[in-house]
């Protein structure tokens, strides 16, 4: 009986092991890429299918609802970016603490974070609810053509904050588990279910913005029954659910870790609100259109970005936690290649391909179309810049440096973009507009530069000559 129970025992700890070697393997880059293509995947497909939402707002319900859809959009930007900050912040904690084989612990954090989340998803839910009518004319500026349209849309993906909340932190606690796989699934599955419920919603049953509303956040709910499932009932790998315990400053590390995710969204939001009003003023609602466009398209291919380098980021806090100062470098190293090959590539398919994209918007010919395209070409320089920045945030955020990681982001958005956005356009008109968009992050590039190379010894991902 013995034997049979030491057999279990061995069978469970090599089920264990197994699932930390997905973190714990040396860093070559035929691993990175294996390791990072289905966050990649995921991140791109997700991108897709955002995109595909507003075709199906403009196309198949009118002008009006897409208008709406952007209106309304920033309040739940807001809920996202909150919980882009507590996943991020948080499985670079947990990791950190994997890698220290404090395993217990990063599960007593892991479950906290979740929890929090899911409690800050009912505040926001509530207060939405009730002050849904004052928010949307007082704050998003919706006028009486749109009001009534907006409030449709609004008040179905109000009851769904909480899917949105937890279908983001779960999938990316799927990669901090060492599961980018599955991840890449529950993202993929969202959007799937989404885009099909769009096409039964809207054109099947021709229910209207109340059916784009219901596809959005049930697609948001897929990953979050997913990840759900998985660390309720998979007790066998090192993350799953368990009793927490109130650990404030695990909460306040897993804040700041996260902060620059969350600043980069929001002002993301506030300069897009900035350059709608620079563009009224200097061309009209053209302008504001052309706009929309741009930033949904190259939003698509930033995602290259984001997805390698949130795929990687529990890699550097894993090692870091181990104290495995030749595979942070080693992953460094790689990192900074991939990201360069990515960003020359985000640039050259923008370019090519801004002519065709932006015809799936609108006709060719249209001021709109010339405005947009001459835009994107513009615009796509900063490609060059955009992956090494996000791949320093993502990086010492990782290494629970969230101070310097926001930091970077508040520069690039709230100083860069913002004042450039203003200032370009006193002086070139509309090209200003379109300009100060590689400015900004060639500015960036400049501080990311530095505070790499002076964190560089510290977080021992750069080999100390002594």
């Amino acid at each position: 009986m013995e034997e049979v129970i030491d057999i279990e025992e061995q069978k469970e700890i090599k089920k264990k092991a197994a699932e930390e070697s997905q973190l714990n393997k040396e860093i070559t880059v035929k691993f990175l890429l294996k390791f990072a293509v289905p966050t990649i995947f995921s991140m791109v497909i997700m991108g897709i299918f955002g995109t595909i939402d507003g075709i199906f707002a403009a196309r198949v319900i009118s002008v009006e609802a897409f208008g709406s859809v952007n209106i309304v959009m920033p309040f739940f930007t807001f809920t996202i970016a909150i919980a882009a900050m507590l996943s991020m912040g948080g499985c670079a904690l947990v990791a950190k603490k994997k890698g220290a084989k404090l395993k217990l612990e990063a599960r007593q954090n892991f479950t906290l974070i979740t929890l929090v989340a899911f409690l800050t998803s009912a505040i926001f839910c509530t207060i939405g609810w009730f002050l849904r009518k004052q928010i949307l004319e007082n704050i998003l500026g919706a006028n009486d053509i749109v009001f009534d349209l907006a409030l449709t849309y609004m008040e179905p993906l109000i009851l769904m904050v909480p899917f949105m909340m937890l279908g983001i932190i779960l999938v990316q606690f799927l990669i901090a588990e060492g599961r980018p796989m599955l991840s890449m699934l529950a993202s993929v599955s969202g959007a799937t279910v989404s885009t099909v419920l769009n096409i039964i919603f809207l054109v099947v049953l021709d229910m209207g913005i109340v059916g784009l509303a219901l596809a959005t956040g049930i697609g948001y709910g897929v990953p979050m029954v997913l990840g759900l499932l998985y660390f309720t009932f998979y007790r066998k790998g090192t993350l799953y659910f368990v009793k927490p315990t109130l650990d404030f400053r695990a909460i306040g590390k897993a804040a700041t870790n996260g902060i620059s995710e969350m600043v980069t969204m929001l002002a993301g939001t506030i300069t897009f609100i900035v350059m709608n009003n620079v563009l009224i003023r200097i061309v009209g609602i053209e302008g504001v259109a052309s706009a929309g466009i741009l930033m949904a398209l190259n939003g698509l291919f930033m995602t290259l970005f984001i997805g390698y380098c949130s795929g990687i980021a529990p890699l550097f806090s894993y090692n870091y936690g181990k104290e495995r100062s030749d595979r942070t470098q080693a992953l460094f190293k790689r990192s900074i290649v991939i990201v360069g090959i990515l960003s020359v590539l985000a640039m050259v398919l923008v370019m090519s391909l801004a002519s065709l994209l932006v015809r799936i918007y609108v006709p060719i010919g249209t001021d709109v179309y010339n405005m947009t395209v001459r835009g994107m070409r513009i615009a796509s320089i900063a490609f060059l810049f955009m992956g090494y920045n996000v791949f320093a945030t993502q990086m010492f955020t990782a290494y629970n440096d969230g101070l310097r990681s926001g930091f970077i982001s508040f520069m690039q958005t709230f100083v860069f973009s913002l004042s450039l956005m203003i200032l370009m356009p006193m002086a070139f008109g509309l090209t200003g507009v379109w300009v100060a968009f590689p400015l900004a992050e060639a500015l960036t590039i400049v501080l990311s530069t530095l505070f790499i190379i002076k964190l560089g010894k510290k977080y021992k991902y750069i080999k100390s000559k002594d």
